[in-house]
C-alpha cells in the first residue's frame, strides 16, 4: 500500500512538473509608440541653440554657445555642438518623446527627452548623472 501511495505521488508530481515546463511564457516589451512621421519631419533639421534652463533659471545662450545647435536627419544621424565642440552619432526616436544617441569614441549614450516640439522651436531635457536636468531651446538654424 505504501509502494502505491509513493508510486502515485512521484507519478502526480512528474505530471505537474512536465505541465509547468510546457508552459509558453510571453514576454512583454515596453517599446512605447514611435515619432510619428509628422514630427520626425519637424524634427529633421538644424536647430540653433537659444537658451538654456537648468534650476528653473533660464539663460540666452554665451558666447560660448553662440554656435551650438542641433541637427538630427531622417537617415537617423545627428549632429551636434555643445559649447563649440562637435559631434556627430546616430539617433532613434524609438520610445516616445524620448530621443537616445549614440556618439564619439568610445560610445557616449544620451537620451533626451522631447519637451515640446513645433516647426519653430525645439526643446529637449537632458538628465545628467547627477540627476541634474537641463532644458534646452533651439529655434530652426538659417
Amino acid at each position: 500500500m505504501k509502494k502505491t501511495i509513493i508510486t502515485a505521488l512521484c507519478l502526480l508530481f512528474t505530471i505537474a512538473s512536465f505541465a509547468q515546463a510546457g508552459k509558453t511564457q510571453h514576454k512583454t516589451t515596453q517599446s512605447g509608440p514611435t515619432i510619428s512621421a509628422e514630427k520626425s519631419k519637424m524634427l529633421c533639421k538644424a536647430w540653433k541653440l537659444d537658451s538654456v534652463e537648468q534650476f528653473g533659471v533660464v539663460q540666452k545662450a554665451s558666447a560660448k554657445q553662440a554656435n551650438d545647435g542641433v541637427t538630427f536627419t531622417a537617415d537617423g544621424n545627428f549632429f551636434y555642438t555643445t559649447d563649440g565642440a562637435a559631434t556627430t552619432g546616430t539617433w532613434k526616436g524609438n520610445a516616445a518623446p524620448y530621443i537616445n544617441t549614440v556618439a564619439g569614441t568610445p560610445e557616449v549614450k544620451k537620451m533626451f527627452k522631447l519637451i515640446s516640439l513645433s516647426d519653430s522651436k525645439l526643446k529637449l531635457e537632458y538628465q545628467t548623472e547627477d540627476l541634474i536636468r537641463i532644458t534646452y531651446t533651439y529655434s530652426p538654424k538659417n
